[in-house]
């Protein structure tokens, strides 16, 4: 086992080519800023392997994965059954939901519409309750996403979402282009509501499973988001990292978790190497939250332990 920071420069030449395709919504924790880091870590290829994502958050890994290590095949899960519904009808049914995603972005950024009647808009949409499972759920979803507050997922105790709006002057809820090519990318990926806790049943022998849980937070007033109305605990970080040690022996798995004296504990284990990245922050409202500070990553391969 090793713990090391990455260095700033590395030996492995950066990609070249158009730009890949990446994820269409915002996340807090999104990966965008990581991603070259995360290439230098992972497989170099997946082909003949599958890839399993048990926390899908904007899919921004698995986007850049599947454009660039091929894998023979994709599952994407995640606990949050609205953004769950939202991949599946940009890949099943994004015709359908171009129209109603429009008539959102024109009601928001009409011309003129003064700024209590935005707001108005705003705060009837996210009270609003479409039918689990609809189009209309999944064009609300996208919606809020794109004009609330920072893009941030907060759910109350009744899991309502409850961020406000936030102050962009007009707002892009969706572009089509990105999201056909997202569509295209997604055909024949298996999204799915699951709890980490079940996703064992969806990973095969030899897959790579890439897990981006819900952070600990760096001090006690970092966390002000909600992954799902019950949040996610010490309890659930320490499940996690025992489901990841049962099944490092039939798997190749990477896990991405705040550089807390708490999680570098809990993985401080045999067979499991450790090593810090620089992530870009910027969700903090405070200034002094935002910059480049370090985060963890653990994996079963490289450094000191064996590639299963």
């Amino acid at each position: 086992m090793t713990t090391r920071t990455a260095r700033a420069k590395r030996t492995a030449p950066r990609r070249v080519g158009p730009p890949l395709t990446g994820p269409f919504l915002k996340w807090a924790g999104g990966k965008g800023s990581l991603l070259q880091q995360f290439r230098e870590l992972m497989p170099e290829s997946l082909e003949g392997r599958g890839y399993v994502e048990p926390f899908m958050g904007s899919g921004a890994v698995f986007f850049d994965v599947i454009q660039t290590r091929k894998p023979a095949r994709c599952t994407l899960l995640d606990a949050n059954a609205d953004l769950v519904n939202l991949f599946v009808q940009v890949r099943d049914h994004l015709d359908a939901l171009l129209p109603l995603l429009t008539q959102h972005q024109e009601a928001h950024n009409a011309p003129d519409l003064p700024p209590e009647a935005r707001k108005a808009y705003y705060y009837a949409v996210r009270a609003a309750r479409p039918p689990a499972g609809s189009l209309e759920a999944a064009a609300r979803f996208l919606y809020l996403n794109k004009t609330c507050f920072n893009g941030l997922h907060r759910l109350n105790s009744k899991g309502g979402f409850n961020v406000p709006m936030g102050s962009y002057r007009r707002p892009t809820v969706f572009r089509e282009p990105a999201l056909r090519a997202a569509s295209a990318l997604l055909q024949g990926v298996t999204i799915e509501v699951c709890s980490f806790r079940d996703c064992e049943r969806y990973i095969a022998d030899g897959d790579f499973v890439y897990l981006d849980p819900p952070y600990e937070p760096l001090s006690s007033t970092s966390s002000f988001t909600a992954y799902a109305k019950d949040g996610f605990t010490r309890d659930d970080q320490t499940a996690l990292r025992d489901l990841l040690e049962r099944n490092a022996h039939r798997c190749t798995w990477m896990m991405s978790n705040s550089a807390t004296e708490f999680i570098e504990a809990l993985y401080q284990r045999p067979g499991m190497n450790l090593e810090k990245v620089l992530a870009a922050r910027s969700i903090n409202s405070a200034g002094a939250g935002r910059g480049r500070i370090p985060e963890l990553v653990v994996r079963n391969y490289g450094g000191d332990a064996a590639t299963p």
